[in-house]
């Protein structure tokens, strides 16, 4: 009975492991990627909205987002600012900001990636988003 209930609770360690951190780890972002995707024209482009550092004439159009990094998104809130960059509109109705999951706008044209399955546009587009994702949290002071 022991060993049904031990082997019982290695399957659930197991499965706990392959539902919840493996596709955390998966998932993440690469920061330098996404610095480029958010400094990038035509790509995301945020610097043309957002302040970021290092910027030479930096916007003040919409939220400096060191600000908000460090003042109003703890870890936790990855995933629910992941969701604003994919569908800005659903958090922020009278927001100009695109809503990056929903468009074409991380799709690089000149790279050939417009030529690409929907399904693999999709992917490509969720990774960029990951990558926009893990450079904003290393905007935050540690």
């Amino acid at each position: 009975m022991e060993k049904k209930r031990f082997f019982k609770m290695a399957i659930m360690a197991l499965l706990l492991f392959a539902f919840i951190v493996i596709p955390m780890v998966v998932n993440a972002g690469n920061a330098a990627e996404g610095e480029k995707l958010v400094h990038g024209r035509p790509v995301a482009n945020c610097v043309g909205c957002h302040h970021f550092p290092n910027i030479v004439t930096p916007s003040t159009i919409a939220p400096d987002l060191v600000d908000l990094m460090n003042n109003l998104y703890a870890e936790k809130d990855r995933d629910r600012l992941r969701q604003i960059i994919s569908d800005a509109n659903k958090f922020f109705p009278d927001t100009f900001m695109p809503s990056y999951g929903k468009s074409k706008l991380l799709i690089l044209k000149d790279k050939g990636e417009d030529k690409l399955s929907p399904e693999e546009q999709k992917k490509l587009i969720d990774k960029r988003i990951d990558d926009i994702v893990e450079y904003l949290y290393s905007l935050k002071k540690k």
